[in-house]
């Protein structure tokens, strides 16, 4: 009777064991390294799309501090010169060219005049002050003729508008002229 061998399976080297288990390792990595890569992408485009939402709604109040300033400036009486108007709290009479600007941030004499227009707990409220430039002829050089045209001179005004820094926010400030 003959003997029943099995038939001898040649085994890989010493040296190829594991290699398997090396690539695909090495393969995992590299698939963490790039989800960990997407997603701190994906946080600072987060990020990036929240201080653009953030900013969009400070110049939005700050632009409705504007038009609140021009509305109490079109409903106020104002006399030659709007003399009734000067020196009233948050509103200035003509800047002096040498002084600091009454905006600038670090001039802590200027009172501001606080905007309820929008309520909003994300945005600091809105600010303004109002400042008499004198009477501006309009249209330029309407003034030098031997007779004006009615409203050549009026009274005009610097309205300036901002939204306070806070924690991690930036200052909005925005500006408009305005003619009575």
């Amino acid at each position: 009777m003959k003997k029943f061998t099995a038939p001898k399976v040649r085994l890989v080297g010493a040296r190829q064991r594991g290699v398997a288990l090396i690539a695909s390792l090495l393969l995992l990595l590299a698939v963490t390294l790039v989800a960990v890569s997407n997603m701190q992408t994906s946080t600072v485009h987060e990020r990036m799309s929240g201080n653009l939402y953030d900013k969009q709604l400070a110049m939005q109040h700050a632009e409705a501090a504007l038009l609140t300033a021009e509305r109490m400036l079109a409903e106020a009486p104002l006399p030659a010169g709007a003399i009734g108007l000067i020196n009233g709290e948050g509103i200035y009479d003509i800047p002096i060219a040498d002084a600091q600007a009454r905006w600038a941030a670090d001039n802590t004499s200027t009172i501001w005049l606080e905007s309820s227009t929008m309520s909003d707990e994300r945005v600091s409220n809105a600010q303004f002050i109002i400042e008499y430039l004198g009477e501006w002829p309009f249209p330029p050089q309407c003034d030098q003729v031997s007779t004006p045209p009615q409203g050549c001179l009026l009274p005009t005004f610097r309205i300036t508008s901002r939204i306070p820094a806070a924690e991690g926010r930036a200052e909005v400030i925005l500006q408009s002229i305005w003619r009575g």
